[in-house]
Order: C-alpha cells, then structure tokens, then sequence
C-alpha cells in the first residue's frame, strides 16, 4: 500500500440515509473456461487466491470508511468464476471480510454461485454456518452430450449428486439451465427440466445460449437451434408444474423468487467487491477494476475512485431503465408509483408505446402494466421501442 500520492482521489458515492444496500462479490477463479462464458475469471496462479483476498479486504475498509461504518445489506450474491473453487479456509476468511463493512445479521437472503464439479459438503457446512441460505448451482444442462460439447466439467450424474447435497445441507436450491446449446433438442431440454424439477429445485434460470465476441466458442463454427421453442416450451412446462415466471429468465413457485435479483430490477443500490464486479447507486453504475491486475493495483492505492469510468444516468433515461427494468418482472410497471417517481409525462411516452403492443402481449390491471408470457418472448423487441424514447427526448 505504498506510494498512495501517485493514487487517483476523485469524488465518491453517497449511500442515502437508511437505505439498505445489495452486495455483490465477484470470486475471479475458475478451473477451466466454458465454451459460452464471457464473464471475467481465470485459473488462480501461485498465490493468487491470497492477493486477491488480500485486496477484497482493503476494498471492504475501504466501504466502510467511505460509508461511515458498516451497512446492514438486504441480500448478499457472490458469483464468479467459480466461488467454491475457494477452500474452507479461504470461505472462512471470505466471511470475516465481509463482517468488515457489513453487519450480516438482517440478511433477508445471501446467495453462492456453485459448479457441481467443485462443491464439497465441507463447503455446504461452511456457508450454511456463515448464513447463507441459497446455493445457486451451474448445472447447464442434464445431457453429457451437451456438457461435453460446451466444455463443462461435470456430467449429469455429477449435478444430480450436487443438487442432493446441496438440499440434504437445508440449503435453498437454485438451478441455472441453458437453452439453444449445439445438439440440444426439445425431448433434451424437456428432459433437463423434468431431470432438476424432479431432483427438488426451487427456483430456476434459464438462459438462451448467447456468444459474446470473447466467448471460446464464439471462434468455432457452430449449428445452434432455434432458441424460441425451447423457451416457449419451458414457459408452459414450468407453469404447469407451479413455478411462476417472475421474471423473464427466472421461475420460482410464488414466494421463492431471488431478492438479490429483484434488487436489480427495482435499481436498488448494490454495491460490487472483487475484480469486475457491477455496482449501481443513485442513478451511478459503474464497474470495479476489470483484471485480477487492475484490482490488486487499485488495492494498492486503496480504491480512492470507486467510480473510475462510471455512467451517470440521466433522469429520462433512468425512468426508460426503470420501465425496461419492471417489464422484465411479472409484476410489470406500476403506473401510480412510476408516475410519482419520474413524471406524468414519461409514464404517457411509456403507455403510447405498450398500449400499442398486440392485446396478447400486454396485460393491464390493477393499475400496472406487465408482459404475458408471450410478450417476454419478444422483450427485446419491446425494449428497443422504449430505449428510443430516449433518444426522441435528448432535446426537451
């Protein structure tokens, strides 16, 4: 922590009085990339883990210091990378960390991110102990084919295993699916939902297969099937089986939704820990340090600009944010609370454009506005609509 005179000091977030902020910590490490992944990790090299643990407590001081003691978190999600790639004893200190900027005691829920190929039981006793109650496990897919093909490090037999232990430790169970992966067909992708539901999930996420540009397999010439079906399938298998669409790509029966997730969708604060972790607070959003390197040479200087590089939102387009946002969810916008949170006005831009969705995408009542089914298969449609309305306003 030398040479802090060479160090940025530029102006700093202010959390606002009473507020309960999200924390979101991003583990860096993973044993081998996935073929679709395209978020930041790699293999821990000698001493590695112990840097960046390191670091995670400076930037905990850090919070601390700039909040003015410590924050009593709504919900806490650590994701990577892979989080229980960390050992017992790196988990343990993970968890006194945290208690550095955080009083963990008024969680309503935290949240781990687990690949089946690395979870222990030994893992499961320590975060159950540190209060953790939902283990959210990348299973991806039921079919070794598939594994194989997208370069997981399980089997299906692995993630059954995973999802038992996971339950057997009193943990909630969450499951990641993919759909649209190469060779996947629809008997595949249904027999992937029956395969968790039927192993005792609690909540699910399912993702189409998206290649960003820095995805390994984005350099490979790859036949990928139709994604809609597959999707439209999952709709109406899980609703059959009591696990509502809560929002566009999570299904929960009513009462286990993710409130880690929904602090997202609301634009709640969430502050971010770790190596390219995300944060957003009144109308900031900005990325941590976007290496392991970066990080360890930001804790170098301890973290004197949290918002190096950050987005300053306007209010129009925090209110167009906050509409793309609530449209995700089942719940969809509430137009007395958007009204008085952003304006008459842009609730009227808003309503010109969804009350000139077909009848069958769109559904009113109670006072809110929400997407049927069929009108989150074609969200991306809908969201360009309204991120126009930004640009039709920039001169009011």
């Amino acid at each position: 922590m030398e040479n802090r005179d060479a160090c940025p000091r530029k102006a700093e977030p202010v959390l606002p009085r009473g507020a309960r902020p999200s924390l979101y910590l991003h583990v860096p490490f993973c044993a081998a990339k996935c073929g679709y992944c395209s978020f930041y990790s790699r293999r821990a090299g000698d001493g590695e883990v112990a840097a960046w643990l390191d670091a995670l407590e400076a930037e905990a001081r850090a919070w601390r210091d700039r909040l003015g003691g410590r924050v009593p978190p709504r919900t806490l999600y650590v994701g990577g990378g892979t989080p229980s790639l960390l050992t017992p004893g790196d988990w343990r200190r993970v968890l006194r960390i945290l208690e550095v900027m955080a009083d963990l005691s008024p969680l309503e829920e935290a949240s781990v991110e687990a690949n089946p190929s690395s979870l222990t039981k030994e893992h499961l006793a320590v975060w159950r102990d540190g209060g953790f109650t939902r283990v959210s496990l990348g299973v991806q897919s039921l079919d070794d084919g598939e594994l194989r093909r997208i370069g997981r490090l399980h089997d299906a037999a692995g993630a059954l295993r995973a999802m038992a232990m996971v339950l057997g430790a009193g943990l909630h169970l969450s499951v990641d699916l993919i759909f649209g992966l190469p060779g996947q067909t629809l008997r595949s992708w249904s027999a992937s939902l029956r395969g968790v539901l039927a192993a005792g999930v609690g909540h699910l996420s399912t993702y189409q297969l998206t290649l960003e540009p820095d995805a390994p397999m984005s350099r490979q010439s790859l036949s990928l099937p139709d994604g809609y079906p597959l999707y439209r399938y999952a709709q109406w298998f899980l609703a059959k089986n009591k696990f509502l669409q809560y929002e566009i790509s999570s299904f929960a029966p009513s009462g286990a939704e993710c409130r880690h997730n929904l602090a997202y969708w609301r634009q709640e604060p969430v502050l971010p820990l770790g190596p390219a972790a995300w944060g957003y607070l009144d109308g900031w959003r900005w990325s941590n340090p976007p290496t392991l390197e970066a990080y360890l040479e930001a804790a170098r200087c301890g973290f004197p600009d949290p918002l190096a590089g950050a987005e300053r939102l306007s209010p129009r387009a925090r209110a167009l944010e906050a509409a793309i946002l609530a449209l995700r969810t089942r719940w969809g916008i509430d137009r007395l609370e958007f009204a008085r949170r952003w304006g008459t006005g842009v609730l009227r831009e808003v309503e010109g454009v969804l009350l000139g969705l077909p009848p069958r995408l769109l559904r009113t009542e109670e006072g809110a506005l929400a997407l049927t089914p069929s009108g989150m298969r074609v969200g991306n449609a809908v969201w360009t609509e309204l991120m126009a309305l930004e640009d039709r306003g920039a001169g009011d």
